[in-house]
């Protein structure tokens, strides 16, 4: 079965993926600094009013953390485009490069103060 659509409806979706491909670029990277990084592929809904909902990992960064780092990401980008009347509520997906800075445990205040002896 092939889906025709609207020319309106097609400039919506071309205008979502531009809104959803500027709130998930990559995160930058800053050198001299160790990071996690991964892609999450999100499945997600969009209504004509430009809110998303039903957002699903279906294959995910292998870390936890950096899903829901690209869950949030997606988030960022609503409100998106209104749509025109009567389109379909459809499913979309959004591949996700996400990086998190990697923290190391802080050292205790107590054994890095330096003391001087006068």
């Amino acid at each position: 079965m092939t889906h025709t659509h609207s020319f309106d409806e097609a400039r919506w979706i071309a205008a979502l993926g531009t809104a959803i491909d500027r709130a998930t670029a990559a995160d930058p990277i800053t050198p001299g600094i160790g990071y996690r990084s991964g892609t999450a592929t999100l499945a997600f809904c969009v209504d004509t009013s430009g809110a998303i909902s039903d957002i699903r990992v279906i294959q995910g960064s292998g870390d936890d953390s950096l899903d829901r780092r690209a869950i949030a990401k997606l988030r960022r980008a609503e409100p998106l485009p209104h749509g025109p009347a009567g389109a379909a509520r459809r499913t979309h997906l959004a591949v996700v490069q996400v990086a998190e800075p990697i923290r190391l445990p802080q050292q205790n205040d107590e054994k890095r103060r330096i003391l001087t002896i006068a």
